[in-house]
């Protein structure tokens, strides 16, 4: 099974000029040919590229599902060099690189041709953290969401059931306070419970 990059440079008609593409749809087309369908990050102008094939090599493939982990053998064109952090399309997964495998060591990138073993993440949701605040007291809870998930600050979101609001986002270099950010850039979600505090009354001694 030919692996699809879910991004890739490639000459853009409307920007004359390669650009970075944002892969939609990839097929193989009979052997020789991968045929996608494209999205250019600066225009977004949608368009087809037909590329020639290159032979493919087999790699140990773990791809870690929440609490499971799958091993399977897939194979990559033998051109690709990866890196930890990189993303592709295996069949329907969108997959993220965890770890690569060189000679008994990990290491941080490498040509498909020398990794020993692949380690990846099922990327399709992406759990974010989430901070509430309410009268002082802040509890933590996790929420699972699509990657292109987008939040905003001022805005109210539902966690367990109640509704709170976005006061600031945390990226990984730095914090939002307006603005929008989307779930796979996303940190921390800080949000205030505004729900009314009850006033506690103490029962009087007769």
């Amino acid at each position: 099974m030919e692996q699809i990059p879910q991004s890739m440079h490639a000459e853009c008609p409307d920007c004359n000029d390669e650009t970075l593409h944002k892969t939609l749809k990839g097929r193989m087309r009979g052997k020789k040919k991968l045929e996608m369908l494209l999205k250019c990050t600066k225009c977004g102008k949608v368009h087809q590229e037909v590329l020639e094939a290159i032979s493919q090599v087999p790699v140990r493939m773990i791809i870690s599902r929440g609490d499971k982990s799958e091993k399977i053998r897939a194979e990559f064109s033998a051109d690709w060099e990866l890196a930890v952090g990189d993303e592709f399309m295996h069949e329907d997964e969108h997959l993220q690189v965890s770890g690569i495998e060189v000679d008994g060591r990990r290491v941080e990138n490498a040509i498909i041709t020398q990794v020993q073993t692949l380690w990846t993440i099922n990327y399709d949701m992406a759990k974010i953290k989430v901070s509430i605040n309410r009268d002082g007291k802040t509890r933590s809870l996790e929420l699972e969401v699509s990657l292109d998930e987008e939040f905003e600050i001022d805005s109210e979101i539902e966690v367990d059931g109640v509704k709170v609001t976005i006061h600031s986002i945390k990226l990984e270099d730095k914090r939002l306070r307006r603005g929008t950010a989307t779930a796979r850039d996303i940190v921390r979600v800080y949000c205030t419970d505004k729900r009314p505090i009850r006033p506690k009354y103490r029962k009087k001694n007769r």
